[in-house]
């Protein structure tokens, strides 16, 4: 009876979302629409929140786990001094001068 498929039960992996979108997209929307309405001080620029919110919830059709997946690029490959030389995420952009350690035979 085995069909070589192992379901997941997908809710028990989603992140808390609400109206279609993850709660850590609709703190960095609110955020920012909050930050514009402060700079500007028309209380009209909050409906800047309504096209994030938008794009926010299409991106989140797709993957529910897009804004975390983009703050863990951010923290890890764009910090990377060495990620256009290298190809990848380094802890340091020099070359590896250290002498290799043998294991004892």
């Amino acid at each position: 009876m085995s069909t070589g498929i192992d379901p997941l039960f997908v809710a028990a992996t989603r992140p808390a979302m609400k109206w279609g979108v993850t709660l850590d997209g609709m703190i960095v929307g609110g955020g920012l629409a909050a930050i514009i309405m402060i700079g500007t001080g028309n209380p009209f620029t909050l409906l800047l929140y309504l096209p994030y919110h938008g794009a926010m919830y299409l991106a989140c059709q797709r993957d529910p786990r897009v804004v975390r997946l983009f703050y863990l690029r951010a923290v890890t490959k764009w910090k990377s001094l060495g990620l256009r030389y290298w190809g990848a995420a380094t802890a340091s952009p020099l070359i590896n001068t250290r002498a290799s350690r043998r294991l004892p035979t």
